[in-house]
């Protein structure tokens, strides 16, 4: 069968995507992926080593790196926040991903589509093309036993948030949209959450049942098929010989990443690290673009350009990340503490589940964070017995999943 896939975002976006599509292409199908890349990145270069038909949706345009997402003048995790996002980064590339959406539906016999990517959903009823909605964070679909800003009002108050964000959500976000259907001669969306975010036909939830529980309320069209995993692709990765050493000279070290947030505050999150690690007396692999940088002289600090977290995190006490779903499913898989440092988004919400699962500290907000506050997590985390065992009890529960495997089978029943 022809499947078409699109995303939107960072890398975060799209690896779940990929790892899907590599997932559907080995089940036998013909499958294209779409992504449109807020950080510049072109994936379709490693077109070759993926095995499956890769188009960029960006109509050229790059986005200024120095302007910083994550520093939107609004709280962490918002309604506001996120509106801002869509404004700056979703919006002015309506036109172009609507174009690849309607490319995708005219070509394949089935698509799936990131929660956001409002042009598939157009162009899916424009076409009389089956849509499946692929959801990467569950807070993304209403149930009335979880509230939709994260703390616990009842069953009555999270309905009446429900309710009311969705109808503002509904009316402010994605103009661009209104637009695009009025133009194809479609009824605008009288809800985001029952018609965009989900799908009335399949709507699969990447995340792990070990970390979220399912709520009670989701219709059984609602499917949690655990988080989307690359398959092992590292066979050509080996380690240098300067890490290797390194992680042998002493004990395991701390890893510090804050993912694909680093590239908009380069140097003051690098120095951030750096005076952390020394801070808080312990060993430390600091992933950054030291290409950019001037490398620390200091024997207990490693810096790595980048690895797979497969391949490193096994070799650590710890990891300090941003929160970004796709590193904390790779510190849980290997059984590693967190400490999360969430620089807005989604990362609140993963951060919180951690925190709650008891296999990280409390969160920190990357906003006006201090190296000192960031050592002291550390230490929190590094000296809790009850953490490291909650976190390689999680981890082993988690390596019993297949999510890549669950989710094209829930796709292949559904054919």
């Amino acid at each position: 069968m022809r499947i078409g896939l699109q995303t939107w975002g960072t890398d975060g976006d799209f690896y779940p995507f990929l790892a899907l599509s590599i997932g559907l292409r080995d089940a036998g199908h013909e499958v294209t992926l779409a992504y449109t890349s807020v950080d510049g990145k072109k994936y379709s270069t490693r077109k070759d080593t993926y095995g499956i038909k890769l188009i960029e949706a960006n109509g050229g345009r790059t986005f200024d790196q120095s302007v910083n997402p994550y520093a939107i003048a609004a709280r962490s995790g918002s309604f506001r926040e996120y509106s801002k996002l869509l404004e700056l980064y979703f919006d002015p590339l309506s036109e172009v991903m609507y174009s690849v959406s309607k490319q995708l539906c005219q070509e394949n016999e089935l698509v799936i589509g990131h929660a956001v990517c409002h042009t598939l959903l157009t162009a899916s009823q424009k076409f009389n093309c089956p849509r499946i909605s692929l959801v990467l964070t569950p807070l993304v679909v209403r149930s009335n036993y979880v509230s939709p800003i994260g703390v616990q009002l009842g069953f009555f108050f999270n309905s009446l948030l429900w309710d009311t964000g969705g109808k503002l959500a509904t009316k402010s976000w994605f103009k661009a949209a209104k637009q695009i259907r009025q133009n194809e001669g479609l009824s605008p969306i009288k809800s985001l959450q029952k018609e965009l975010f989900t799908s009335e036909l399949l709507t699969i939830i990447a995340a792990s049942q070990a970390l979220v529980s399912r709520p009670e309320d989701w219709e059984d069209t609602v499917q949690m098929t655990g988080f989307l995993n690359l398959p092992s692709t590292n066979s050509d990765w080996k380690m240098p010989d300067a890490l290797s050493t390194f992680l042998d000279a002493g004990e395991p070290p701390v890893y510090m990443t804050f993912g694909s947030c680093m590239q908009f505050d380069l140097e003051a999150s690098t120095e951030l690290l750096i005076d952390t690690a020394r801070l808080s007396g312990k060993r430390a692999i600091i992933q950054s673009d030291w290409s950019k940088l001037t490398k620390p002289n200091d024997s207990n600090i490693y810096c790595l350009e980048n690895a797979p977290h497969s391949e490193i995190f096994p070799h650590c006490a710890l990891i300090v990340h941003h929160g970004g779903a796709g590193t904390t499913q790779a510190a849980l898989l290997t059984g590693k503490l967190s400490v999360v440092v969430a620089h807005g988004f989604d990362q609140t919400y993963w951060g919180k589940q951690l925190e709650e699962m008891k296999v990280a500290p409390s969160l920190l907000l990357r906003k006006n964070l201090t190296s000192k506050q960031l050592a002291h997590a550390i230490e929190v985390a590094a000296n809790s017995l009850e953490m490291k065992e909650q976190a390689t009890l999680l981890g082993a529960a988690m390596k019993q999943e297949d999510g890549v495997g669950r989710a094209v089978r829930a796709i292949t029943k559904l054919l």
